[in-house]
């Protein structure tokens, strides 16, 4: 691969992660769980993009398919703040990549950059013992979400791919979460803003990214419920030695969800989503996840 090409496909990775949000929520993220007690989640997720890469066709790199096998462990300790519920997690990710360009083909996986959150609740979700918690109805609530990812997973500016990301991300997040009988239907909102710390070994920053998702759900039986979910993602411009990429996301994604309740404490929950509207230049895909959750 020339050095051309390979910084054309630099450019384009940044225009797809730009896209794709990183920790994508879904339908009853953010509900209630009792005070003092630990929640723990597995997450898998796989995603497929096909980027196209403009004036690639001068280099026999028209567009190329990313692959990301992603994993995650949070772990969250459920808090009462001032007779709200709060929480602090711990998140850690490992990532498989796999990039195919016009016959070149590179792979990389390991652990990902380590994330740190907080939250708490604003109204609608008091902090409740676990004997509390089994006689509380589920009403309309909003939240307040903090995370941020710190640059400890390897990285190495000479690969066209990297588990990490060599900069700091700060993510806040506000949801509202509308439920008209006690938990059986929620429509939810989450609105989300990413922003970046430069990449100093590319002389890589980033413009905002931000994130909004609407959620409708309904229970189907007590233990089973589905959800209809959509995401729209707008900026996140990169830019290389101050020079603009013209790479800002304007994506529409919609997808399906599921949950199912195991056993006492424990959910199962699945996810579907597509990309339906983007501009050019930003890659199309289809999202996966799985997460099994678990009140302890």
């Amino acid at each position: 691969m020339t050095g051309k090409s390979a910084t054309l496909i630099a450019c384009s990775l940044a225009a797809m992660l730009c896209a794709q949000p990183a920790h994508a929520g879904k339908a009853r993220d953010y509900l209630n769980a009792p005070k003092d007690s630990w929640v723990t989640f597995y997450n898998i997720g796989y995603s497929t993009s096909v980027t196209p890469v403009e004036g690639g066709e001068d280099f026999g790199v028209p567009k190329f398919g990313t692959n990301v096998l992603s994993q995650s462990v949070i772990i969250t300790r459920v808090m009462d703040f001032w007779g709200r519920t709060g929480g602090v997690s711990l998140i850690v990710p490992y990532l498989d990549l796999s990039l195919d360009a016009g016959g070149y083909n590179t792979q990389q996986a390991g652990l990902g950059d380590l994330s740190f959150a907080l939250e708490s609740n604003i109204f609608g979700a008091p902090a409740l013992s676990k004997e509390e918690f089994k006689k509380w109805t589920p009403e309309t609530f909003s939240s307040i979400h903090f995370v941020l990812t710190a640059p400890t997973g390897p990285y190495d500016a000479n690969n066209v791919l990297n588990t990490g990301s060599n900069r700091w991300i700060f993510t806040p997040t506000i949801n509202y979460s509308y439920t008209p009988n006690g938990g059986r239907t929620w429509l939810e909102a989450y609105g989300t803003m990413k922003l970046f710390s430069e990449n100093q070994a590319t002389q890589t920053d980033q413009y905002p990214l931000f994130l909004f998702e609407g959620h409708a759900s309904q229970n189907v039986t007590d233990k089973l419920w589905f959800s209809a979910d959509a995401y729209y993602n707008v900026g996140g411009e990169t830019r290389v030695s101050g020079e603009a990429q013209d790479n800002a996301a304007d994506t529409l994604r919609l997808g399906v969800g599921a949950g199912i309740r195991l056993w006492s404490g424990a959910q199962l929950l699945l996810n579907y989503d597509q990309v339906v509207i983007k501009p050019n230049g930003q890659p199309t895909g289809t999202n996966f996840r799985l997460s099994l959750a678990q009140v302890w």
